[in-house]
């Protein structure tokens, strides 16, 4: 049920035009629909190293990703699978509060994660494979809590699907239970958390040529220095506060395993604490960590209220997922270019017209400076492309003044590249001149 109201969100979002962030969508439909169809595991959309291992970040799920594409292609399997991957955490969410209190608790304890303002945006964040950081970190504690060796590596396995930076969150989650109570002979399983973190993280180090975190504890303590930033941060604290999740410091074990994220993202000038668009998917790197000290935390309230306590003070606190509306006017211009045709869009477009060979973000075609990975012509050569959606001021027009105009819609055109022939494909014919 859950993955069905949350899956509905995020497609229907999608649909509206309204993604978190329809250039990253817009990178995976690329890469899981070159790899569907027998092409490289990579896109050139993103402008860094290609291959799947050469990436800036390996998604190990990805495989499984491709399959389930192969079998339903469509963007709308992407977003359907992401909220899946979110809707997990109700599993772990479930065994967690049946450890420290009963049944009962158990499933209150999966409806206040399901009200969790948090929670909703990263489950409806597009697709990002690393939401499997949510449950798998939330399952490795909640095995942990009741001594379930194989469990917990189960669920550090799922964390590990998701992204390269699961191996410094398991890593730091077996170093906790090494060191501070958790019920159960959480010992030597922490001991067995703690090496499958750091040999994970050690492999990544040898495997991967470029190596990148986006919150990394290694990097030094350097605050961002923007007032408006840090004021915008400490309303989300504020808000985290008020929401009844500060119960978590009743029983700190995750807490303290959180401590290098919650660093790393302290650091960062990323606007992780948005709910809605770019960084909604950062909440995955804390979430796992308050929802499992929450969890046991609220079991400490005397007469059973803690569940209840997060339920409605989470539900009132933080804005609710829910579908938004974009430009959908623009739809009459993206059903005009045809499917197998060599395209760039725009950021509010690139995500409806992705899943094709050649896409391209019509900002990529006017940057002046190479990119530090990009080793093929720069700037990418107009003649890659044979059709053009672009807001009507976009400086792009001084290098496609030739091309038709084949519509215009909110501000928007489409542009077809004057030499394509046939009408069809937007490619052109063996007889037009170049």
């Amino acid at each position: 049920m859950a993955t069905l109201v949350l899956g509905s969100i995020n497609t229907q979002n999608a649909a509206n035009f309204a993604p978190h962030w329809g250039q990253d969508l817009a990178f995976f439909h690329q890469l899981v629909h070159s790899a569907a169809n027998g092409g490289a595991w990579a896109s050139p959309l993103i402008l860094e190293p290609q291959g799947f291992l050469e990436m800036v970040h390996t998604h190990l799920i990805l495989p499984v990703v491709v399959g389930a594409y192969t079998l339903v292609p469509g963007q709308s399997t992407l977003l359907w699978l992401h909220s899946g991957f979110a809707a997990l955490t109700l599993w772990p969410a479930i065994r967690l509060g049946e450890a420290v209190g009963n049944k009962r608790y158990g499933l209150m304890a999966a409806l206040a994660v399901l009200a969790f303002g948090p929670f909703q945006a990263v489950a409806t964040a597009d697709f990002r494979p690393l939401v499997l950081f949510v449950p798998g970190i939330l399952g490795v504690f909640a095995a942990a809590r009741t001594n379930r060796m194989w469990a917990a590596l189960a669920w550090a396995a799922v964390a590990l699907l998701g992204r390269q930076e699961a191996a410094y969150l398991i890593a730091a989650s077996g170093l906790t239970l090494l060191l501070v109570p958790w019920g159960g002979n959480r010992k030597r399983l922490g001991l067995a958390l703690l090496g499958i973190g750091l040999a994970s993280l050690g492999i990544w180090t040898v495997l991967k040529p470029q190596m990148f975190f986006h919150f990394n504890p290694g990097a030094g303590m350097s605050l961002p220095d923007n007032p408006e930033l840090w004021t915008a941060r400490g309303e989300f604290g504020l808000r985290l506060l008020g929401s009844g999740w500060a119960v978590a410091a009743f029983s700190p074990a995750a807490l303290l395993a959180g401590l290098p994220v919650i660093g790393g993202m302290l650091t960062s000038g990323h606007e992780w604490h948005r709910l809605v668009g770019p960084g909604a998917h950062h909440h995955a790197f804390w979430l796992p960590f308050v929802l499992a000290s929450g969890i046991a935390g609220a079991a400490r309230i005397p007469s059973g209220k803690g569940p209840l306590l997060l339920i409605v003070f989470g539900a009132i606190c933080f804005p609710w997922a829910g579908p938004r509306q974009g430009p959908v006017q623009l739809r009459t211009l993206t059903e005009m270019i045809p499917a197998d045709a060599r395209a760039a869009a725009d950021y509010d477009t690139i995500h409806m017209v992705a899943g094709r060979e050649v896409l391209w973000n019509v900002d990529q075609l006017t940057m002046k400076d190479r990119p530090v990975h990009w080793k093929k012509a720069w700037p990418i050569p107009l003649t890659q492309i044979d059709w053009l959606i672009m807001p009507a001021d976009h400086s792009l027009h001084a290098r496609a003044r030739d091309w038709r105009v084949m519509g215009a819609q909110n501000q928007h055109v489409l542009l077809q590249r004057a030499a394509a022939g046939d009408g069809q494909t937007g490619r052109p014919s063996p007889t037009s001149s170049p």
